[in-house]
């Protein structure tokens, strides 16, 4: 039995398009981006072997043509614990994610959206 272990994955990509649907004072709104990149990192702490507490964050950026830059536009955030025995997990989840803000792009608007969720849930694992 393990007291503690520390779990962790750096993943990057390339999504070819991206889209978001925008709800705004003047209506809905349907945003395609191509050649977007993101980057995620997860981490996850076990304890005991059964308890587990962790997060993740994904940050999506833009390939802005003829400037030869990246701009960070969207983030999510996760957040999450519970219990797993053998194939049976039970957790609470909270996600949500965020328009990012660079500093320089402050007065530009950017299409992003605001949303979040949270659940309790049961996951049974299996394998044949």
């Amino acid at each position: 039995m393990n007291w503690l272990i520390l779990l962790y994955f750096l993943q990057i990509g390339y999504s070819p398009i991206y889209e978001s649907l925008n709800a705004n004072e003047n209506g809905n709104m349907l945003i395609q981006n191509e050649n977007i990149y993101h980057i995620t990192f997860d981490a996850e702490v076990v304890m005991f072997d059964y308890l587990f507490i962790g997060g993740a964050t994904k940050t999506y950026f833009k390939d802005i043509p003829n400037n030869h830059s990246y701009h960070p536009f969207e983030s999510d955030y996760l957040f999450k614990a519970g219990l797993r025995y053998k194939n049976i997990e039970a957790g609470f989840r909270h996600f949500c994610l965020h328009p990012v803000r660079p500093y320089e792009m402050y007065y530009q608007p950017q299409e992003s959206t605001n949303a979040s969720y949270e659940e309790f849930y049961i996951r049974i694992k299996g394998e044949y």
